[in-house]
């Protein structure tokens, strides 16, 4: 259902379908996507960090090894923001989307962790 709505709203269902996918319209659909893919990283170290400090047990790596998988995404977004720079909008809807991505992706973290 995710991949669906996204695939509307960024244009690549109609791109793809009437062939109109130029470098801007990827580039674009690619930032957008890098702006989202860092948040399970972080939320998940976020989690097991809370986890540790609560129960004052060891992690064993867990939090590092996220943070790193969010950082990873984060270096995707710079190289492509290299190519191309969004506008105001664009920076707009990145905040609102991040806004609810996170907190659905924290809230179903706290009820079923194994989902994410």
């Amino acid at each position: 259902m995710l991949r669906t709505g996204f695939d509307l709203l960024s244009g690549y269902s109609w791109g793809k379908r009437f062939g109109t996918l130029d470098e801007k319209k990827w580039l674009s659909r690619i930032i957008y996507l890098e702006t989202v893919a860092g948040v399970p990283g972080m939320i998940g170290a976020m989690v097991r960090h809370l986890k540790s400090l609560r129960r004052m047990t060891r992690d064993h790596g867990w939090i590092h090894t996220l943070l790193e998988e969010a950082e990873n995404e984060r270096m995707h977004l710079l190289t492509a923001l290299e190519l191309r720079r969004p506008g105001p909008l664009f920076k707009i809807a990145v905040i609102g989307t991040q806004g609810v991505f996170v907190s659905m992706f924290w809230i179903v973290n706290f009820l079923s962790p194994r989902v994410c």
